[in-house]
């Protein structure tokens, strides 16, 4: 701070420092906004197939449109401080990227206000629902160009659990958008937009996988694959999804031992990749491993997918675990060989675009 002519002025140095941070501030508000809309989506997915009475201003849409409100004041607040910063070019595409995604996200609201008026109840997969997937994506993935650009400047280790904040929405958002391209819940009175029951399968059977392979690595490499950081992205996604998908349905909680049993081969894979003694020989392994475990990690919604084409049978919410332990074996058989070269591809992918983030 310095004196010229009577007037007090900041020093250039520190007060872009502290605009930069602010910067941050923004993408990791946003980030986290981002989050709260996927939870309360989710949770809201899980109302719909129990049937629960639903009102405009019920649990899951009031976190949903927090969270909307949260992201628009990161975007915000990250836009105008991103004009002024010396650097701007460095953080353009995360800019871009996030306003592209808010505009999708805040247009979706009206879309969906619309397409009720004309065609009464929609399902998953509907244009409106599309729409605001693709913007909660889009917007996540503007705020982690942004958040892995900072963690590489700050180059200091205290900082790599920003990633989990980072890589947290956009796993939960594809994973919404992946469910809408498998799960048999689009058949409306107007609209019959449900997947083929085998292209279903056959879709969810090779995304899954490198969806979970693609995002636990994503955090662990820009991280340099310090011990903790692939565990907790994974224990945080199990527990957003036991809390949305499970917790609400009394009839299968007693399954949440079941489904944590999942955290083995993540907390495995995180052990491997630490203590390897070069990572390139760890990548099949540890891509295979976290690709093979998406069959517990997306239980109990994979229950309805392979139904489709394994049983056949009516899953109402209460015989969720009856029918998925049915065919759990059956499934296994069937995904193991896709599943794990699909993690290998999603490990392989996610170290690519990492190192090409921090490289630009």
């Amino acid at each position: 701070m310095t004196i010229h002519g009577g007037k007090l002025t900041l020093k250039p140095a520190l007060s872009f420092r502290r605009i930069k941070l602010v910067l941050f501030f923004g993408l990791v508000m946003t980030s986290f906004g981002i989050l709260l809309v996927t939870v309360g989506g989710s949770w809201d997915i899980t109302n719909h197939l129990l049937n629960k009475p639903e009102t405009f201003f019920s649990p899951p849409h009031a976190l949903l449109y927090i969270g909307v409100a949260i992201a628009l004041i990161g975007t915000i607040v990250s836009f105008f401080t991103w004009r002024i910063i010396s650097d701007k070019q460095n953080f353009k595409s995360s800019i871009l990227i996030s306003l592209l995604g808010m505009a999708l996200l805040i247009g979706a609201g009206p879309f969906d206000f619309v397409w009720h008026s004309n065609f009464g109840l929609d399902g998953l997969l509907s244009p409106p629902h599309l729409t605001l997937i693709s913007g909660m994506l889009l917007t996540a993935i503007g705020s982690l160009v942004g958040i892995f650009k900072f963690i590489k400047e700050k180059n200091d280790s205290r900082f790599n659990y920003l990633s989990v904040l980072a890589v947290l929405p956009i796993w939960l958002s594809a994973s919404g958008l992946f469910h809408s391209g498998s799960l048999p819940f689009s058949n409306t009175e107007f609209f019959n937009f449900n997947p083929d029951p085998t292209f279903a399968v056959l879709f969810a059977s090779v995304a899954f996988p490198f969806l979970v392979s693609f995002c636990l690595l994503l955090g662990s490499t820009v991280s340099k694959y310090q011990f903790g950081v692939l565990s907790v992205t994974g224990f945080l996604f199990l527990l957003v999804s036991s809390f949305t998908a499970i917790l609400p349905n009394s009839a299968i909680l007693f399954t949440i031992p079941f489904y944590f049993l999942s955290l083995i081969p993540i907390i495995s894979a995180d052990l491997l990749l630490r203590f390897a003694k070069t990572h390139k020989q760890s990548v099949l392994f540890v891509g295979g491993i976290l690709g093979a475990s998406f069959l517990v990690i997306y239980f109990p919604l994979t229950t309805f997918t392979y139904n489709e084409i394994l049983t056949q049978q009516t899953v109402w919410p209460s015989l969720i675990p009856q029918v998925y332990f049915q065919m759990i074996t059956d499934i296994f058989l069937i995904t193991l060989i896709p599943a794990v070269v699909m993690g290998i591809v999603g490990m392989t992918l996610a170290k690519r675009i990492c190192n090409k983030i921090l490289a630009s």
